[in-house]
């Protein structure tokens, strides 16, 4: 395994997370540094409870309990991954605030016991658009009220949202696609909602 970027800002700023050798993408810093401070102008995190739906090295979990999340559940179903995740959840002293979950999005998603704040979903590049447009689907019925933050490749026009939400800000970086949907009801109600 090697090191990912650290934690950029926060109680856990410059803490490194664990990355395997293969299969993970971590979020570049630039991309994560833009996305949470738009959250953070939005007043979004703190005490928030957020849902992480392919958590990978855990960079945008943790980035947000370093910011004030009170709360952060980790999904992941790659084994090297999972050790990775869970050494970093020891390291960091964070067992009670973050619950690792050893399954795929796709399957744990309907046994949720709660609801989350904010939502992140940034699922590998390879990922057809009718799979994340079934993921998101979810994952909006499990964030009421709340954020999805959605990553994927600029060029996938494909995604399809719920009925009911819409973007309320987006950013591109390369041929990187950030998009922050909540409920529209939602949208006028948020400051900075229409940008």
């Amino acid at each position: 395994m090697s090191h990912a970027p650290r934690i950029i800002a926060g109680s856990l700023r410059g803490r490194r997370l664990i990355v395997p050798a293969d299969g993970v993408r971590p979020t570049k810093d630039r991309v994560k540094a833009s996305i949470f401070s738009a959250l953070d102008a939005r007043g979004l995190l703190r005490d928030a409870v957020v849902l992480d739906a392919y958590a990978g090295s855990g960079a945008l979990g943790f980035e947000a309990l370093s910011r004030g999340a009170a709360s952060v559940v980790l999904v992941e179903n790659d084994r090297a991954a999972l050790v990775g995740l869970r050494s970093s959840v020891v390291s960091f002293g964070v067992g009670d605030q973050v619950k690792v979950v050893a399954q795929s999005i796709e399957s744990v998603s309907s046994r949720f016991t709660t609801t989350f704040d904010v939502a992140f979903v940034d699922p590998p590049y390879s990922t057809d658009s009718e799979r994340v447009t079934e993921v998101l689907a979810r994952v909006c019925s499990n964030t009421p009220g709340g954020t999805v933050v959605l990553e994927r490749p600029r060029r996938d026009g494909g995604v399809v949202l719920p009925i009911g939400w819409a973007v309320m800000w987006e950013r591109r970086f390369g041929d990187t696609l950030i998009q922050f949907i909540q409920p529209e009801a939602l949208s006028s109600e948020i400051p900075g909602g229409s940008s």
